[in-house]
């Protein structure tokens, strides 16, 4: 039983343009409409001029992470439009079958349930909109979808796809993105901004605001749209500087070109994420401790299929795995001159600070447990990795990261060859 209101949205898709629009749109061939959509009537496309009466939050990647958020945002005081950017129409699917629902389990047994999102499907690198009010059971492939592509500005862009998807899951949205949008990166791992610099924004001027986040919450991905909360912690969020006022100012608190984020002001107020807002480089401190605790408990559990209680069995490899990150991160130059930096990132409090995370995290499953088993692209390279490579720029060897790297990407393939002989044998 819930312990929530069990709110029932009967909107739809909002704002879809002028009357004479439509009709005229209704005249045109049918060639644009993607060949896997059979639609039982016309949508136009929805126009942002008309979606006045909330800001509206689109969610890239609806995995663990980012159906929490989005069941968290249901939660806040006024409560936000959220989209959910799907990219492929099974997903759309499934949260019909799911009762046009999120729900979220909490460890107390307690089912928790919010609905009243909007569905936008990827097709051939076009957005469509899916409106849910028009689902019943039995008609899977009739759901109305709009003739035309999206092409709705993002204001605001959480981005919870895994760390090695992040490009190729942001490259659709660029027509839809510009300087004045804030993206939210809310991922595992470190190094995905710098990648979406390189291939999607090399041009500064161009570039979203940043605010990068850390989530410690331990959070399980039952099947889509429905999750448990293992582990109560905390979320922090916080601006990353552009690269001009990181020129005129590396310890530069928030983007000075930057007006205030709406979703700064609005993710601390959803009771579940327990969110603090952080200046720079105070975001930074807290996102290399994570990046340290997902080093140590994702691949070791991975390995071990276990979930992270498993880690209490193995304290040496904690501290041995500590030392090797603290080394690295008393040397990247983006911490000199830091107060307290070196006495928060010695080996000794990082390993309790890790430990202290794990402990609040006890029946949680990783990511990267989930996909070993299933032979899937782990996002160790986005963890281990990035301390790997972070060592070399500083001249230090990171020997056990370098072998956790290897480690998991041999089982994967281990896995990945085992499932292709059982299927050519089916």
């Amino acid at each position: 039983m819930s312990i929530y209101p069990r709110f029932k949205f009967t909107r739809g898709l909002h704002g879809f343009g002028l009357i004479s629009h439509y009709h005229r749109l209704r005249s045109l061939a049918s060639s644009h409409l993607p060949t896997s959509i059979s639609p039982s009537r016309i949508l136009p496309f929805r126009n942002i001029s008309t979606t006045k009466t909330s800001p509206r939050v689109h969610i890239l990647g609806l995995g663990s992470i980012g159906t929490f958020v989005a069941h968290a945002l249901a939660e806040t005081p006024e409560r936000p439009l959220v989209t959910l950017l799907l990219h492929r129409a099974s997903l759309g699917e499934a949260y019909m079958r799911n009762g046009k629902e999120i729900v979220l389990e909490t460890r107390e047994g307690q089912s928790i349930t919010y609905t009243g999102y909007d569905l936008e499907v990827l097709h051939d690198t076009k957005w469509y909109t899916m409106d849910p009010a028009s689902y019943a059971p039995g008609t899977l492939h009739t759901q109305q979808y709009s003739r035309y592509p999206i092409d709705e500005f993002i204001s605001n862009l959480i981005v919870c796809v895994k760390s090695t998807q992040t490009v190729a899951a942001l490259r659709p949205l660029i027509p839809r993105l510009s300087r004045t949008s804030t993206v939210v990166f809310l991922q595992n791992g470190a190094g995905m901004i710098e990648d979406a610099n390189t291939h999607l924004w090399p041009d500064p001027s161009l570039r979203p605001t940043y605010i990068t986040g850390v989530i410690s919450h331990g959070v399980t991905l039952n099947g889509p749209f429905n999750i448990t909360h293992t582990g109560v912690a905390a979320t922090s969020i916080g601006p990353v500087p552009r690269e001009e006022d990181v020129t005129s100012d590396p310890h530069a608190s928030r983007p000075s070109s930057a007006s205030p984020s709406y979703l700064l002001d609005t993710l601390p107020l959803a009771p579940i994420l327990n969110c603090q807002t952080y200046a720079w480089p105070a975001i930074l401190q807290l996102q290399l401790e994570k990046l340290a605790t997902n080093a140590f408990s994702n691949p070791l559990c991975a390995l071990a299929d276990a979930t992270t209680a498993y880690l209490f069995d193995i304290p040496e490899a904690c501290r041995a795995l500590m030392q090797e990150i603290s080394s690295v991160i008393l040397a990247l130059p983006e911490l000199q001159g830091i107060p307290g930096a070196k006495e928060r990132f010695s080996a000794k409090t990082l390993e309790e600070t890790v430990m202290g995370i794990v402990d609040r995290n006890r029946a949680t499953t990783t990511s990267m447990v989930w996909d070993l088993r299933r032979g899937r692209e782990t996002e160790v390279r986005y963890i281990n990795g990035y301390w790997a490579r972070r060592g070399r720029e500083v001249g230090l060897r990171t020997p056990l990261n370098e072998e956790l790297v290897r480690k998991v990407e041999e089982r994967c393939r281990a896995v990945r060859k085992v499932g292709d002989r059982r299927y050519s044998t089916s």
